[in-house]
């Protein structure tokens, strides 16, 4: 539970500071302050394992992210036909073979939709950055997701 001043009932404001600290890893400072989206980092084409529910393998958004960069969105595209997919994207960083997950999308998309996911997730400096899915599909899906980084 969250320390508040002497006063047994606590301001809006403490209420609120105390919110913001546990609900994100953004300053507000930052929240206002973010850069332009760095278009540097491409779409990848990660698919899902022909096992349903069963990860498939990791596909590299960057080697090197940089410093200072933050994940702000995912867009997620079905490029296969109508089928209607329940899947999960995860999102790792960590040298290939050992990526660990630092977020996660559920999703639900039909042929050729497109989503955007919000994330705002501050990335590890330097690390590399990769994602993969799963689904209910009992065949690999291929999905194309692009990282919003800023």
């Amino acid at each position: 539970m969250p320390k508040f001043g002497t006063d047994i009932a606590p301001t809006a404001a403490e209420i609120w500071a105390a919110a913001t600290r546990t609900l994100t890893d953004f300053s507000a400072e930052e929240i206002f302050d973010l850069p332009i989206f760095d278009d540097t980092y491409a779409q990848v084409s990660p698919t899902s394992s022909a096992t349903a529910d069963t990860y498939g393998s990791w596909a590299q958004f960057s080697a090197d992210i940089g410093v200072g960069k933050r994940l702000l969105f995912v867009v997620i595209r079905n490029d296969n036909d109508t089928t209607i997919i329940n899947g999960e994207l995860e999102i790792g960083e960590g040298a290939s073979g050992s990526e660990a997950a630092v977020a996660r999308v559920l999703y639900t998309i039909g042929g050729w939709a497109q989503l955007v996911f919000p994330v705002w997730k501050s990335l590890t400096d330097n690390a590399r950055i990769a994602c993969r899915c799963k689904d209910n599909e009992a065949e690999a899906i291929r999905l194309c997701v692009h990282p919003m980084v800023a």
